[in-house]
């Protein structure tokens, strides 16, 4: 039968366990946890299989957005056919995605209260994106080759952290 979406991985920002456990006693503001840079950063593997592995569309993961890096240094260029490699990184991957086969079709999307960008480095190369589909948040879609992708979200400024989603979809 099917498989199951796996995830593996730990954490990079230890103050993000910290500050969800006192959102129930404390309400902090989406502009006060900017400022405050991470200690490490959230990591999470995902390994998916073409239609196996969606019975819930769409697939969300959560991390925080930024560093230090340009974009343009991960992607190893300034441009690529999705978009302009804008923004600023973490030098590791704030996700990893393993296909395990080829797909016709996938979109990643982001979603955050402030403007993010988007690095996707992996089989065929690094695509970037900062707007998609006439929207702020950065998103890819199309056919993807079998393989490992590493992703990262960035924010506009050097050293602003912001929460986001990873959305994956099969659904066109």
């Amino acid at each position: 039968m099917g498989q199951v979406a796996r995830r593996s991985g730990g954490h990079r920002y230890a103050w993000l366990g910290v500050a969800i456990g006192v959102l129930g006693a404390v309400t902090i503001s989406p502009v006060g946890m900017a400022q405050f840079p991470p200690t490490a950063a959230i990591f999470e593997h995902l390994t998916l299989s073409p239609g196996l592995d969606f019975m819930d569309d769409p697939i969300v993961l959560q991390g925080v957005s930024g560093g230090s890096l340009p974009a343009r240094a991960v992607a190893g260029r300034r441009d690529t056919p999705t978009g302009a490699c804008l923004g600023f990184v973490e030098r590791a991957p704030d996700q990893v995605l393993t296909l395990t086969d080829f797909f016709d079709y996938l979109s990643l999307r982001v979603t955050s209260l402030q403007d993010t960008t988007l690095v996707v480095r992996g089989p065929g190369g690094s695509w970037c994106n900062d707007d998609y589909a006439g929207s702020k948040s950065p998103g890819i879609a199309g056919q993807w080759l079998a393989g490992t992708y590493e992703i990262w979200i960035g924010s506009y400024q050097d050293g602003d952290y912001h929460p986001y989603r990873l959305q994956l979809s099969q659904i066109r």
